[in-house]
C-alpha cells in the first residue's frame, strides 16, 4: 500500500451514517437501525477492528451476559456486529480488504470483507458488496468521520 493511502486510513473512525439498498436499488432497512453507532480502527501495522450497532439496544433483565432469555440474546446478537483482523488496500480496484481473524458472526472468521472506499471532506465512505441480511440481499454505504485524539 502506498504511504499516502496508508496514512489516509490510519486512525480511529466514528460511524456517521448508513444507507442500505436492496438488489433492485430500493432503500432497505439498515441492520443498525435509525441511529447507528460504530467505531473502525486502522493502525500503521496493518491491523484493523470494527464494531457497529443499533443505537438503542435493550438491556438484559439480569446483569449476566449468559443470563439473557433467548429473545434477549437474539436481539443483542442481531443488533451488533464486531470483527477484527488485518487489512490491505488494493488501490487499483479501489478496495480495502479486511482479512477477518475473529468475528461475532463465526461465518466471517478466516474470510475477507471487501469494501470499495473513497475519501473526502475528512470522511471515509465504505461500500459493501451485496450481502444477505434477514434473507434479503442488501448493499450498504457506510460513512465514517475521522476522530481526533487529545493527549491525556
Amino acid at each position: 500500500m502506498s504511504s499516502q493511502t496508508n496514512d489516509a486510513f490510519i486512525g480511529t473512525w466514528r460511524l456517521e451514517s448508513t444507507e442500505f439498498h436492496s438488489e433492485d436499488g430500493l432503500p432497505a432497512e439498515s441492520p443498525y437501525g435509525s441511529a447507528p453507532q460504530g467505531i473502525l480502527i486502522y493502525d500503521a501495522h496493518g491491523n484493523m477492528a470494527a464494531q457497529l450497532s443499533q443505537g438503542h439496544r435493550k438491556s438484559f433483565a439480569v446483569n449476566d451476559r449468559k443470563g439473557g432469555s433467548d429473545a434477549e440474546t437474539r436481539a443483542a446478537f442481531e443488533s451488533y456486529q464486531a470483527y477484527y483482523g488485518t487489512y490491505r488496500v488494493d488501490e487499483k480496484e479501489g478496495v480495502v480488504i479486511h482479512t477477518v481473524t475473529q468475528a461475532l458472526l463465526p461465518n466471517w472468521i478466516g474470510g475477507e470483507q471487501r469494501r470499495k472506499y473513497e475519501f473526502g471532506d475528512g470522511k471515509l465512505i465504505l461500500r459493501t458488496p451485496p450481502m444477505t441480511v434477514g434473507g434479503q440481499k442488501i448493499s450498504g454505504k457506510l460513512t465514517w468521520a475521522k476522530m481526533s485524539h487529545s493527549k491525556r
